[in-house]
C-alpha cells in the first residue's frame, strides 16, 4: 500500500510514462520561466522606480523589490504553472506554499545582494544590469525547489493497484 516514487512508477509503465513525466518537467520548467520573466519585469520595475525617485540604496531597493516581485512570481505559479498540484487544504495549504515559496526567494535574495554589490560597486556594472546577472544565477535553483518540494505532485498510484 506504499505509494510509488516517481522512477517505480516509470518502471512499470515503461518508457512512454518516463517520457511524458520529463516532458511534463520541461513544460512546468518553461511557464515557471514565463511566470518568472513577469516577476522580473515588476522586481526592476520596482527597483528603478525606488532608486530614481526616492534615492535610496540601490541594494534596499533590491530587498523591497524582490519581495514585490515574489508575490508577483507566487500567483503565477500557484495559479498557472503548478495549477492543479496544490489542490487540496485549501486557504491553509495556499498560504504554507506561499510562505515557503517567499522563504525561498528572501534565502536567495540573501546569495543575490552580494552578487549585486560586487557587479554594482565593485565592477561598476549598472545596478539594473547586476540585478538580471544575480536573478539569473539562482533562476534554476528555484525552479527545482519549487516544483519538487513546494507544489511536488502527488503519487499516483499504489502498489495496491498491481
Amino acid at each position: 500500500m506504499t505509494p510509488l516514487t516517481a522512477g517505480e512508477l516509470d518502471l512499470r509503465l515503461g518508457p512512454a510514462a518516463a517520457i511524458r513525466r520529463a516532458r511534463g518537467r520541461l513544460q512546468r520548467a518553461a511557464r515557471f520561466a514565463l511566470a518568472g520573466l513577469l516577476g522580473l519585469a515588476v522586481n526592476q520595475g520596482v527597483l528603478w522606480a525606488m532608486v530614481t525617485f526616492t534615492g535610496i540604496s540601490y541594494l534596499l531597493a533590491a530587498a523591497v523589490a524582490s519581495q514585490a516581485s515574489t508575490l508577483v512570481s507566487y500567483l503565477g505559479n500557484e495559479l498557472w504553472v503548478f495549477r492543479g498540484r496544490g489542490d487540496g487544504g485549501g486557504r491553509r495549504q495556499w498560504v504554507r506554499r506561499l510562505l515557503v515559496f517567499d522563504s525561498l526567494n528572501t534565502a536567495s535574495l540573501l546569495l543575490r545582494l552580494p552578487v549585486l554589490f560586487v557587479l554594482t560597486s565593485g565592477l561598476h556594472v549598472n545596478y539594473l544590469i547586476s540585478n538580471l546577472v544575480a536573478v539569473g544565477l539562482f533562476m534554476l535553483v528555484r525552479f527545482l525547489v519549487a516544483d519538487t518540494w513546494i507544489w511536488r505532485a502527488r503519487p499516483a498510484v499504489s502498489t495496491a493497484a498491481f
